[in-house]
């Protein structure tokens, strides 16, 4: 596992950032690269594949201190999953590159108050 996927970004005063590797609302999950996220004191794991057969889709499994908790096979544009708590929609998937999520808060995109999809 590449050092940087096991540690948690901080920012200024020493406050944890959740999802270190989201931008603008957006996570960029990249094919089979390992994603550590901490939550209520656990540490969970998250990895994403991308498949070209029947059709590009994606899958997301989340485990959390060695033991799976949760797979999303099948994903394309517009599904949504809940990671750690948190809601995210599918906004894009790159065969063999990443699985782009959207970060939800109460049904909207974070940010906006514009209902996803819109």
């Amino acid at each position: 596992m590449p050092r940087d996927a096991r540690e948690v970004s901080t920012v200024s005063q020493g406050e944890k950032v959740k999802y270190p590797f989201a931008f603008d609302g957006r996570w960029a999950l990249r094919h089979q690269i390992p994603y550590t996220v901490e939550h209520d004191g656990r540490t969970y794991q998250v990895l994403a594949s991308v498949f070209a057969e029947p059709s590009v889709h994606g899958r997301i499994r989340v485990g959390c201190e060695g033991r799976p908790v949760g797979e999303f096979d099948g994903l394309a544009p517009g599904d949504v999953l809940e990671i750690t708590g948190d809601r995210w929609r599918v906004v894009e998937i790159d065969y063999r590159t990443r699985i782009v999520l959207e970060h939800m808060i109460g049904g909207y995109r974070e940010g906006t108050d514009v209902q996803p999809g819109e």
